[in-house]
């Protein structure tokens, strides 16, 4: 069986998701002297989103966060990108900035800054 879900309601059940396992009261927030512009969030020890105020990205783990919306629900890349803005505008009120699969370059800074 297919079902069909509209945009709105994939939104929603994104961030629902992300506020059940990501909520603001299980991040813990660190900020670094190497990483100025950068907010880092952090969840069990483990880095897992960074927001960079500089160029407005706002970059997501892609083992925690970024594969679920793939796996899960099949979602391309610009269709998470759609939803986890939507949860940042929603819940941190963050608007403007662009999410993005933090792989590659950025795991390296992160695990810096992971316990």
């Amino acid at each position: 069986m297919k079902y069909i879900i509209t945009k709105n309601k994939l939104n929603k059940v994104g961030s629902s998701w992300m506020n059940q396992n990501f909520s603001s009261d299980e991040l813990e927030i660190v900020k670094s002297e190497e990483y100025p512009d950068s907010i880092f969030f952090k969840k069990n020890g483990k880095v897992v989103m960074e927001q960079n105020k500089k160029n407005m990205n706002f970059w997501f783990d892609y083992d925690n966060i970024w594969s679920f919306f793939e796996s899960f629900f099949g979602m391309k890349y610009e269709q998470i990108q759609e939803v986890l803005n939507y949860w940042l505008e929603e819940t941190f009120k963050l608007e403007g900035y662009k999410p993005y699969s933090g792989q590659s370059t950025l795991i390296y800074s992160w695990r810096r800054l992971s316990n």
